[in-house]
């Protein structure tokens, strides 16, 4: 909670529903965890002027591809899948990294297009 006022509609909200959802047999649970600030508007354009770098400059067996296929081609390598409902593999999206993490996925992509595209990125 970053201030009274938020604290106060958490608990407004419990004590005005958590009896009528426990009688209809759906009893609400609270998880409470440290606030993780996700990735900076900062960060996002430095990651999308990289991914412009690599679309622009990288070739794979004759081709070039956009700067949403390596956004996808990365996030998969990188972060991971998820399945679908219909039981499609996507990869999973970079907006659930911290700021932190956000900055270790930057610095991964830039050591790939390195090591594996032959390409050394401009970005700081």
């Amino acid at each position: 909670m970053r201030d009274a006022i938020a604290a106060k509609q958490l608990w407004a909200f419990l004590r005005a529903n958590w009896h009528a959802l426990a009688v209809a047999g759906k009893p609400l649970a609270v998880t409470v965890a440290e606030h993780k600030a996700k990735r900076s508007g900062e960060q996002n354009r430095l990651y999308w002027a990289l991914l412009a770098e690599v679309a622009e400059s990288a070739w794979v067996d004759g081709r070039q591809f956009s700067r949403d296929a390596w956004h996808a081609h990365f996030a998969g390598e990188f972060i991971g899948f998820e399945e679908t409902p219909g039981g499609h593999r996507v990869p999973i999206s970079t907006t659930t990294l911290s700021v932190a993490e956000f900055s270790t996925y930057i610095e991964r992509v830039q050591q790939y297009a390195s090591e594996h595209l032959g390409i050394e990125t401009c970005i700081a």
